[in-house]
């Protein structure tokens, strides 16, 4: 199965591809300086089967290798993420050969979006009935090894989540 990694150049880049290879997946790195969302619309421009989409700051577990047995369309997994020191949601997708004609016809009006993804996810396709669902265990670390806190901050300022993180102990990991 193939795994996209999205990645701005992260520092993990190559680490996340080092987990998700070891796992047995094949890897497709999409680094450059274009928007997710124009990541996104290549993958599902090209994919034909069902993938992973991996952000490249997530370091993946073995239990991706449950999450990609799941039957549902579309999950995102749960991670711990370094800045929250918590879990959340989001950073590895599964998505199923099933959604790819359903976000094709949507891809243009995610454009605009600040979160693409997210509102893909969040289309009524998927849930009418309930197509898409969490994951309910741990497949990695997100945001692990990322030294540019100041553009994470910006990032989550930006989208309403800022106080959400543990931005002093983050600061003292990284």
């Amino acid at each position: 199965m193939n795994a996209y990694i999205t990645s701005i150049g992260e520092p993990t880049t190559d680490l996340c591809e080092w987990s998700l290879n070891r796992l047995g997946f094949t890897t497709i790195v999409i680094q450059n300086d274009s928007t997710l969302w124009s990541k996104l619309r290549h993958i599902f421009l090209t994919e034909r089967e069902d993938f992973l989409r991996v952000d490249a700051d997530v370091v993946c577990n073995k239990n991706v290798l449950e999450l990609v047995k799941q039957d549902n369309w579309w999950y995102q997994a749960k991670t711990f993420d370094w800045f929250k020191q918590d879990t959340t949601d989001g950073g590895i997708q599964f998505i199923k050969k099933e959604c790819i004609p359903i976000v094709n016809k949507h891809m243009l009006e995610a454009e605009k979006q600040e979160r693409p993804e997210s509102y893909l996810y969040r289309l009524d396709e998927f849930h009418n009935p309930r197509r898409c669902e969490t994951f309910n265990k741990i497949c990695g670390m997100h945001g692990y090894g990322q030294n540019d806190t100041e553009r994470v901050k910006a990032t989550k300022r930006r989208r309403g989540q800022f106080d959400n993180y543990d931005w002093e102990l983050a600061e003292k990991l990284t």
